[in-house]
């Protein structure tokens, strides 16, 4: 609005405050000076009765009353006024009327000037003449009667029109005066006004820019000495405001880094219950949706359990931390969490973490499996072992053929039983990522014949050979020696288990795409798809009733695995053999030419 602006306002105050003075002043001025005006004009007038009577009194006698009316008139004329000369009511002479009409004039002696003088000698009146139709001042004294002139009232009359004249004029010089006076002022008014609406403006544009974020931004122009204290405590405002946002823009993209980089999914909610915001963790673990805020976490969750949360924490304030455990379609296991927090406003929100427990309940039902799988591996040997060594205290047999037999078997279980506890050692010891194993180059092929050799007895008493077929290179690997000979010596010594007798194993080692890989192929009874990825699981045997004989720990391929994974490489279960019977084992490692 235009007459909103400081500019305007300033115009219309001074103008209306200027006015307002020059009026009184107008009105003032032109009252006093008019009041002068009459009184001059009054004082005048007197003066001229004056002369009058003292010419009519120092006159010499007239021959008639018309030579004293020519006479008047002539007086009269030269001093501008009109002369009256009054006997008993009736006119005698008048300079302003013919003698000959004189009688036609009306009786003055009710004339209030003409009464006054009568009464005091001398006497004044303002009034409109009914002769002249003019305003008039009248002054009147009475006169003695001398020589020629009987006893009467002196009278004379002065325009009061002049006097208003002369006031019309004056208050006229003065309205132009005034006028021109209040224009100048209202143009300086303007100018000052515009000078210091300029400031202002860029004052306040200073103002808004700080207001909408620009911090380093200073007021240098103050539009006068008032301003000085608001621009210095906005300026102090900005630059302390701006260092709190400096410290809250760091703590903010602190706690967005956080967020962002936090393993657990983290969901915020308002003081509604629905989502207002959360991070790629949560992202990842649930897929959100894209129109995932603003929902209720039911709708983007699906779990009824995180709901049922949430509505019960908005609901009682009393309660500040709970959680619940759900499962996710992918099989994962997720505890949910829930903080409430109140916010500046005094609602009462809350803060949803889901931790990934996936992990921890596999390690939890894997130490169950694997403390009930080493009991039952244990278990039977023992049993056999205490059975036979109480037959022999209970019931020894009389010649030491028949005791041997018994401590075969017990031998062969406590042998058994020793081997279970070297692979639960091996086992343990190959998950020591950091200590167990140190990764250096290997050579492959050693390895590989130092294994052979190691095994080739076995492999004789089965009568079952064994075939290399590797390339000429060295087929060098990062790893470990005795863990890599140790993944030879478990896949070699159960191809020839489960081989045929006079079967074949056949070895491959070949270097493809900077990876150095291995297989194992036996001609056994192989193993199905159903077993053919948990065969590397801890304790997992094709037929788990099978303790001895043929059977082993079930710990091998679990070690096996874990060894690879330690050196940074892959094993698995690669189905039949070339000849469509049998097992066939691989595994690869990063060949050693590329550290």
């Amino acid at each position: 609005m235009v007459f909103q602006s400081f500019q305007m306002r300033v115009l219309l105050w001074g103008g209306a405050l200027l006015l307002a003075a020059m009026g009184v002043v107008f009105y003032y001025s032109t009252a006093i000076v008019g009041s002068e005006l009459l009184a001059e004009t009054e004082d005048r007038s007197w003066g001229q009765l004056n002369t009058v009577r003292w010419l009519v009194e120092d006159h010499g006698p007239f021959e008639s009353e018309k030579a004293f009316d020519e006479w008047v008139d002539q007086l009269a004329s030269r001093q501008g006024i009109r002369i009256t000369y009054i006997v008993d009511g009736r006119v005698v002479a008048d300079s302003e009327v013919d003698f000959d009409r004189l009688s036609e004039l009306e009786d003055h002696s009710t004339r209030p000037e003409v009464l006054t003088a009568m009464a005091d000698g001398r006497g004044m009146h303002r009034r409109q003449s009914a002769t002249l139709h003019k305003d008039m001042i009248y002054v009147a004294w009475r006169m003695e009667a001398t020589s020629s002139l009987p006893d009467g009232v002196l009278r004379v009359a002065a325009p009061f029109s002049l006097v208003r004249d002369r006031l019309g004029d004056l208050r006229r010089n003065f309205l132009w005066i005034m006028l021109i006076t209040v224009g100048v002022a209202c143009g300086l008014a303007a100018l000052l006004s515009r000078v210091m609406s300029r400031s202002i403006t860029e004052f306040s544009n200073v103002a808004r820019q700080i207001g909408e974020g620009k911090y380093d931004k200073r007021i240098r122009v103050v539009p006068g000495g008032e301003f000085a204290p608001l621009a210095h405590s906005v300026n102090a405002m900005a630059k302390k405001i701006g260092r709190h946002i400096r410290t809250i823009e760091d703590q903010k993209g602190q706690l967005r880094a956080m967020f962002d980089g936090m393993n657990e999914g983290v969901m915020t909610l308002d003081a509604d219950g629905r989502l207002e915001s959360y991070n790629a963790a949560l992202d990842g673990m649930i897929a959100m949706p894209a129109t995932a805020r603003g929902r209720t976490p039911i709708e983007v969750t699906r779990r009824y359990e995180v709901q049922n949360l949430v509505d019960s924490l908005l609901k009682n304030e009393g309660e500040d931390v709970n959680s619940v455990i759900i499962d996710l379609m992918d099989n994962r296991v997720v505890e949910v969490g829930a903080v409430p927090y109140t916010d500046h406003n005094g609602g009462r929100k809350i803060i949803l973490v889901f931790h990934d427990i996936t992990v921890m309940k596999r390690a939890e039902k894997g130490l169950k499996d694997f403390v009930a799988n080493a009991s039952h591996q244990l278990r039977t040997p023992l049993t056999s072992i205490k059975g036979y060594a109480e037959t022999l205290l209970d019931s020894p047999p009389k010649d030491f053929e028949g005791a041997r037999y018994f401590l075969e078997i017990i031998l062969k279980n406590a042998n058994h039983m020793t081997g279970v506890i070297s692979s639960m050692l091996a086992l343990a010891k190959s998950e020591q990522v950091g200590k167990a194993f140190r990764r250096v180059q290997v050579s492959g092929r050693e390895a590989l014949e130092q294994a052979v050799i190691t095994v080739t007895p076995l492999a004789s008493e089965k009568d079952v050979s064994i075939a290399v077929e590797i390339e000429d290179s060295d087929l060098s690997v990062m790893g470990d020696e005795e863990g890599l000979l140790h993944i030879f010596h478990n896949l070699i010594q159960n191809a020839v288990k489960y081989s045929p007798k006079g079967g074949e194993i056949r070895i491959y080692g070949s270097e493809r795409d900077d990876k150095v890989r291995f297989c194992v192929e036996d001609q056994g009874p192989g193993i199905s798809a159903e077993h053919s990825e948990k065969i590397f699981d801890r304790f997992y045997r094709v037929d788990e009733n099978t303790i001895d004989g043929e059977g082993g720990s079930g710990l091998g391929l679990a070690i096996c695995r874990r060894i690879v994974k330690n050196f940074g490489g892959e094993i698995w279960h690669d189905g039949y053999g070339r000849d469509g019977s049998g097992a066939r084992f691989c595994f690869s490692l990063k060949a050693a030419s590329l550290d």
